[in-house]
């Protein structure tokens, strides 16, 4: 059983260490302390930067390998240089935040590991069933604890707080709110694509539901961010093929052999120049199996977070594919609301966009279930003849407005 996740208690260590008038009290509001840390390093920052913090000694803090507190220790020098590795980690404080989750997981499961150990005990001394019923619940209550900030609340110091670091991220930074979908026109009303929203692509069948989202999602990867991908339809292999037609600018049906144009040398050598730059990124995780349930989606991607990845988008190709493995007792347009509530909580849980598509029936309205237009934040419905792009929801910012996008299948993308 694995009960720590190395990188992130690193990393809020290297947060500690290379802002710590700012972290630390960050942390302390969440009520972290040292049983958070279970690798040694990372306690021992803990610790010798708290003693530092109760006395306002932050520079000494920042240069805590030099300081008598380290050198003073009997390995003193190998802990020092230990320091400044872990001091290297950090790259701010938005990738921290996950970090953070991932330590009170970590310190969840072996919360709940010793105190269930305790209760097995003792049932060797004869405990009631009414104590075992008492215990669990002090287990489960001590485990929301831990996973909880503040009890669920945020004080009106930190929203607010919150509040002045979007302000600043979007203006003083020039940049809109979210990550660019690689449409101009599209991010002119939306501002982009934002943390915790789920946009939702209606079309009829083989309308180009694919194509907007993959050209969204090569948009990500372009900046280097973090996609995983459920394919319910398409295999790894032919998701690239898409991908290098949009990104190489190679028409699709000459890469798949479907185009009485074969592959020239200038195109082997762009596929071969993307193979090269998507294998060195590592930016895209793929998960393509003919038949993924609502519980893997959560599962991998809560499996991928706790390696220490960041999640920037999640794709799930596409909605009415996604089975439950709960399904008992519930019809379909029951199984689909569920599907897209727990889209848009994934999208919280890992503060970041999801994109996922519907089907249309022919009077253009969503399959199965309405509730897929109500939980997203951004509702886009494809033209018919794929020739526009409809902005039919939009959570912050103008609705109901018509881009002029036309699908180019060749290149895999919408273009103006």
């Amino acid at each position: 059983m694995n009960f720590t996740n190395t990188i992130a208690e690193n990393y809020i260590a290297s947060s500690i260490l290379s802002e710590p008038e700012r972290i630390i009290p960050k942390l302390l509001e969440q009520r972290i302390d040292q049983e958070y840390f279970h690798n040694h390093l990372p306690k021992i920052i803990w610790n010798k930067a708290i003693q530092l913090f109760k006395e306002n000694r932050f520079h000494e803090i920042e240069l805590l390998e030099t300081t008598d507190l380290i050198k003073g220790q009997p390995n003193g020098k190998e802990l020092g240089y230990e320091i400044s590795k872990v001091r290297s980690e950090f790259c701010g404080w938005e990738i921290g935040k996950q970090h953070l989750l991932t330590l009170k997981k970590m310190y969840a499961v072996r919360f709940s590991y010793i105190h269930l150990q305790d209760t097995l005990s003792a049932l060797d001394d004869g405990i009631s069933p009414e104590e075992i019923v008492e215990a669990s619940k002090l287990i489960t209550q001590g485990v929301m604890d831990i996973l909880e900030s503040e009890s669920g609340y945020k004080t009106a110091r930190q929203s607010a707080e919150e509040f002045t670091e979007l302000l600043i991220k979007i203006h003083n930074s020039k940049s809109s709110n979210g990550i660019s979908s690689g449409i101009d026109l599209l991010d002119k009303y939306t501002g982009g694509l934002s943390e915790n929203e789920l946009w939702v692509v209606g079309a009829e069948t083989s309308g180009g539901k694919t194509v907007l989202m993959f050209q969204m999602m090569a948009s990500f990867l372009a900046l280097g961010k973090n996609v995983l991908l459920f394919s319910l339809e398409t295999e790894a292999s032919r998701i690239h093929a898409r991908l290098a037609a949009n990104t190489q600018n190679i028409n699709l049906g000459r890469i798949l052999g479907t185009s009485l144009e074969p592959l020239i040398k200038s195109d082997i050598v762009k596929i071969k120049d993307y193979v090269d730059d998507v294998t060195k990124a590592d930016c895209l995780t793929i998960c393509d199996a003919d038949s993924i349930t609502l519980e893997s989606i959560t599962s991998k991607a809560e499996q991928l977070s706790n390696t220490g990845k960041s999640i920037d988008l999640i794709v799930v190709d596409y909605i009415q594919l996604v089975t439950l493995q709960s399904a008992k007792d519930k019809n379909r347009q029951e199984q689909v609301a569920e599907v897209s509530r727990t889209l848009k909580q994934l999208a919280k849980k890992h503060k970041c966009p999801v994109i996922t598509a519907t089907q249309l029936n022919d009077d253009g309205k969503v399959r199965e279930s309405r509730a897929i237009t109500h939980d997203a934040d951004v509702f886009l419905r494809i033209g018919k003849d794929s020739d526009y792009i409809f902005i039919g929801k939009n959570r912050n910012g103008e609705r109901n407005k018509q881009l002029d996008l036309t699908l180019n299948g060749g290149y895999q993308r919408f273009e103006e």
